[in-house]
């Protein structure tokens, strides 16, 4: 709920996250960045820009694990020899490229690898568009004649430039990820749309070769019955749980209240998120996607367990793992987190345009909106899938409400893998509870 720019928002993620990648690697994030000299001339003013060793040491602590590889032609570099290294970046294993200043020739912005081309404040901008869009390349600004009469806008320039860096750290981790979508649809995604049309020939197959192409991230789809059927989970189901109980108390004591669920549910919903762990880790899995309401075969009412709980525990070790298999969304969701330490909420939406609000809601939401130490009070509560329609009862599951401040940024978005398009919308939220309410108190509750 942090703030991010419309600036890098909008412009790093749609031409960088789309760019097919190469093979997986464990290193460090390798970026080849090639320095011009930039307008007015040195000997025009007695002014001094900020050196190209300074813009390097900050970038270097503003974005940890990335490696610049500094190609300077104020200094030593030749640019020869610069764009016959840069014909090779991609067999050199390299991730990205920053060209700061004009470029003299374009095929610097060509290498095929995710680039950002940073202009330098009142110098030329001679770059014809259909170069950027054509090759994977986004625009950034800097400003090291400190032109700008107030210094936070320059500064503002520079974390912007640091926040698309991070975008390309962000692509080579999700080369070596690893989805697990456990869900008994016949689809190994569910998408939206016309629910009387059907989806395209191959689509499974089509799916995954496009989440292949584009990130180069492994998605691997399992069913209820390798669930039920794990003897592990069916041991953790079955029987007393210390580690489950103790997970359970603490989600109880974080707690505002706990209402319309009891305490054992609580504990079941710490099993499942045990569980979810278990299938991770056999198989090999980073992140996770769960469509399925029960750990156990034939599954009455009673039986129903939710994840909701799961994920928000989830988030506050840093990993994705959401409910229902909608692989655009788990995507979008490990994209942010893995870029800014962010986690996300997977949500329904709806618009009110007579209060002028946007309505995102849904059983899960992260405690540690801002990605760090801070938590967001919440109150426990039941699940609205619930089969069982008493509450405070046997199988009414456990979710929480999570109780965001009011006046937060917020961006709301999702990727499109097969047609390479984002879906954004951005706002800030409103408490249901505190001025100006637009709501009853019953809406919130029902929610």
């Amino acid at each position: 709920m942090s703030a991010i720019t419309r600036r890098s928002f909008l412009g790093a993620p749609l031409a960088l996250a789309l760019a097919p990648q190469a093979a997986r690697s464990g290193s460090p994030t390798r970026i080849y960045s090639v320095f011009f000299s930039v307008a007015p001339s040195e000997d025009d003013t007695g002014l001094r820009p900020i050196p190209h060793e300074e813009i390097v040491r900050r970038l270097e602590k503003a974005c940890p694990g990335v490696e610049f590889t500094v190609r300077d032609l104020t200094r030593d570099a030749q640019m020869a020899a610069v764009l016959n290294e840069a014909r090779d970046l991609k067999r050199l294993n390299y991730d990205g490229v920053i060209v700061y200043g004009w470029p003299r020739d374009y095929d610097l912005l060509r290498t095929g690898l995710p680039t950002i081309n940073v202009a330098v404040l009142n110098d030329f901008m001679n770059i014809p568009y259909p170069v950027f869009r054509q090759n994977r390349t986004v625009g950034a600004m800097l400003d090291p004649w400190r032109f700008c009469a107030d210094p936070a806008v320059s500064e503002r320039m520079f974390q912007d430039l640091a926040a698309q860096i991070k975008l390309i750290g962000m692509l080579k981790r999700m080369k070596s990820e690893h989805i697990l979508t456990v869900t008994d649809s016949k689809y190994v995604n569910v998408f939206y749309g016309d629910l009387l049309k059907s989806p395209p020939a191959r689509y499974n197959e089509t799916m995954l070769a496009a989440i292949d192409q584009t990130f180069g991230t492994k998605v691997t789809r399992i069913g209820s019955k390798e669930v039920t059927e794990d003897k592990d989970i069916q041991n953790l189901w079955h029987n007393d749980s210390r580690e489950a109980k103790q997970i359970a108390q603490r989600w109880i004591r974080a707690a505002q209240k706990m209402t319309y669920t009891i305490e054992p549910e609580i504990v079941r919903s710490a099993k499942l998120y045990l569980a979810m762990k278990m299938l991770m880790e056999k198989h090999g899995a980073t992140a996770m996607a769960f469509h399925i309401r029960a750990l156990v075969k034939d599954a009455r009412p009673e039986d129903m367990v939710f994840p909701a709980l799961a994920v928000s525990e989830f988030q506050l070790h840093n990993t994705v793992a959401k409910c229902q298999s909608h692989l655009n969304i788990l995507l979008s969701e490990m994209m942010l987190q893995y870029a800014y330490g962010r986690p996300s909420m997977l949500g329904d939406y709806s618009v009110d345009t007579y209060n002028n609000t946007s309505c995102v809601q849904h059983c899960e939401g992260p405690w540690n909106p801002w990605g760090d130490r801070r938590r967001t009070p919440y109150i426990l509560t039941d699940h609205r899938e619930r089969r069982v329609r008493a509450r405070n009862a046997t199988g009414v599951g456990g979710a929480s409400w999570v109780l965001y401040p009011a006046g937060e940024p917020v961006t709301m978005w999702q990727i499109e893998v097969l047609n390479k398009e984002i879906l954004v919308h951005t706002g800030k939220t409103v408490h249901m509870l505190a001025g100006p309410v637009k709501y009853r108190d019953h809406l919130w509750e029902m929610m």
